[in-house]
């Protein structure tokens, strides 16, 4: 397996957010490496790694807002 995702083992299982929730928080662990390219994306495009992760998922998604993906 790749070693840019086998960082921290499995975990606790997901568990879905209250969509009446006006924000969630999330935290997972990565490699060093994989934090230092996506600070580094984000950086070149002047946004936060927030606003990067919610651009990629988005465009995997493929919606344009938020509100689409109801």
């Amino acid at each position: 397996m790749n070693d840019l995702f086998d960082v921290a083992g499995p975990g606790r299982p997901p568990k879905r957010a209250d969509v009446e929730s006006k924000n969630v928080g999330m935290s997972f662990k990565v490699d060093p490496r994989l934090k230092n390219l996506l600070m580094d994306i984000a950086d070149g495009y002047g946004i936060s790694m927030t606003e990067l992760l919610l651009m990629m998922a988005m465009k995997e998604a493929g919606v344009e807002y938020l509100e689409d993906l109801e």
